[in-house]
């Protein structure tokens, strides 16, 4: 025992030893840090950018760090910065540990950050109530912690947006090579103050970052639901017909709502009701800032719609053409075909309608009433607005005409 006494004294004072015969700068006992979790961001592919900070009162000249990261951290992309201290080395094992060269005594502020795949997740959650002149949308974040830990007392980021753009964002932060720890006895634990946290609420790029007000606990493995935003938006009703497929209809009903707030609408699932009463489940479109969410609620009977063939005709002829010094004899078909698209309206207010329909791109319009709202090589569309109780229709007719050549 006085044997491996006086071995660990000796190993005290060498490093004095050697500070005082000039061959080296005195090293302090290497010291374990666990630094508190400031705030963690979520992003929508599983992806979990942790932030700890703390701070530490150090004397000047080279100091030891253990920095305790839990197992699931991606080591490549463990960063560590300490104020008033430039980074001599980094030994890479289980957990880095950083030499430092503290060039001003005093306590100095620790920042940690690293990047956790497939350990956590969010989604928001919808519900959606309709009244006549507007859509009341209220969405709560979901949100799971599978990092491994629980995350306590946490500032909470949620990123909405494309998955790769997440990830392209994630990767392009600093990277710092991850080291690891000895063995945790060598080390005597500090524990850091946390300093008070900073709204960092923005847009970047493609993407935008909720951060939800106050700190939040995340047990391990829960879902944890938390409020993400409310408002009362202004909506558009609008009916939908697509006579090519469904000549005999029903039209659909869709709703549009503006999303007036300066944060986007993430996408999700919705339940919907109208007077109280479930309407559906469906799918919340993301919804930037100032744009409107096209929300399908169905088929519906307040339109009675139907596309009826009016007329077809055919009609054939000879025809001589020249080409290549020659006349040539062909064969041109034409066919002519009309259709009227018939409307009645159930409803005790006006209504908007588009109307949409296919014909050959080879056709030749010859009349449409009304004119179509927009006509290409494909197909037509009409905006339409019914009156309470009213019978409308289209008409239109187009002409297709094909050559044959005659001669062998």
């Amino acid at each position: 025992m006085k044997l491996i006494i006086a071995v660990l004294m000796l190993l005290l004072c060498l490093p004095a030893a050697l500070a005082t015969d000039g061959s080296s700068p005195s090293v302090e006992a290497t010291t374990a840090v666990t630094l508190p979790v400031d705030y963690v961001t979520v992003y929508p592919d599983g992806l979990l950018a942790v932030k700890r900070t703390g701070s530490l009162d150090l004397t000047e000249g080279l100091h030891k760090f253990v920095i305790n990261v839990p197992e699931k951290a991606d080591k490549s992309t463990v960063l560590l910065r300490v104020s008033n201290a430039s980074q001599e080395r980094v030994v890479y094992e289980a957990n880095p540990i950083f030499t430092l060269n503290v060039t001003s005594a005093g306590r100095q502020s620790f920042d940690l950050s690293y990047l956790m795949y497939s350990a956590a997740s969010w989604k928001p959650v919808y519900d959606l109530h309709l009244t006549e002149e507007s859509v009341f949308v209220n969405a709560q974040a979901v949100v799971t912690n599978l990092a491994g830990e629980d995350l306590q007392n946490v500032r909470l980021k949620l990123v909405a947006g494309l998955p790769s753009a997440a990830v392209s964002y994630a990767k392009a932060a600093p990277l710092m090579a991850y080291a690891a720890a000895p063995a945790a006895e060598e080390y005597a634990d500090y524990e850091m103050a946390v300093p008070e946290p900073q709204s960092s609420t923005g847009e970047l790029e493609t993407l935008y970052i909720f951060e939800l007000d106050g700190r939040k606990d995340l047990p391990a493995n829960k879902e944890i639901g938390f409020p993400l935003l409310e408002q009362d938006a202004p909506l558009v009703r609008v009916y939908t017909w697509d006579a090519a497929s469904s000549a005999e209809g029903p039209a659909l009903e869709e709703i549009r709502a503006n999303n007036t707030l300066d944060s986007p609408w993430p996408s999700g699932e919705a339940m919907v009701y109208r007077n109280e009463e479930y309407i559906s489940n469906i799918d919340m479109p993301y919804t930037a800032s100032g744009t409107n969410a096209s929300i399908s609620l169905g088929p519906s009977a307040d339109l009675k719609v139907e596309s009826k063939l009016l007329d077809y005709n055919i009609s054939q002829s000879i025809k001589s053409i020249a080409s290549e010094g020659r006349n040539h004899s062909v064969k041109e078909t034409v066919e002519t075909w009309s259709y009227s698209l018939s409307i009645k309206s159930n409803l005790d207010r006006a209504a908007s309608l588009e109307v949409k329909e296919a014909i050959p791109q080879e056709a030749v319009m010859v009349s449409a009433t009304p004119q179509p709202s927009e006509s290409l090589a494909s197909s037509l569309k009409w905006d339409l607005e019914i009156a309470a109780r009213q019978k409308t229709a289209i008409n239109y007719t187009y002409q297709v005409t094909r050559m044959e050549g005659l001669d062998s």
